[in-house]
């Protein structure tokens, strides 16, 4: 593979890193909103049925994210072969340490909409 080609698949799987961030964010935003202004208001089956549809949301985003940013290493690896002397930002510890961040959205989501749950008073039901 030649060295033009490294940097294009490795930038590729940096940028559908990216867009699995851009995902997480999206699903965790909608469903913070939703346990802010409904969170109160809904059935524990309906509560039950979005935090699962956000889990697996999550958790796909974030695989997708650990896979894509995990796959540009093996190019940056290729990378540095070719250019020993250049630095890589992208490391085993950073693509580890974003990977955990971004799963950790996930327990503290659903810890927020248990929050609004249980105490009616918060969210959108503040009187």
């Amino acid at each position: 593979m030649t060295e033009a080609e490294l940097w294009e698949l490795m930038f590729m799987s940096v940028g559908n890193g990216a867009d699995s961030l851009s995902v997480l964010l999206t699903i965790t935003f909608v469903y913070l909103a939703a346990a802010y202004f409904l969170g109160s208001k809904l059935s524990n089956f309906q509560t039950v049925v979005v935090s699962t549809l956000f889990v697996f949301g999550s958790g796909v985003a974030t695989i997708g994210f650990f896979g894509a940013l995990m796959r540009a290493l093996e190019f940056v690896g290729q990378l540095q072969e070719i250019h020993p002397d250049r630095y890589f930002i992208l490391s085993d510890n950073s693509v580890l340490a974003f990977t955990v961040l971004m799963a950790a959205a996930m327990p503290v989501s659903l810890l927020f909409m248990l929050q609004i749950r249980l105490n009616s008073k918060r969210g959108s039901e503040r009187s």
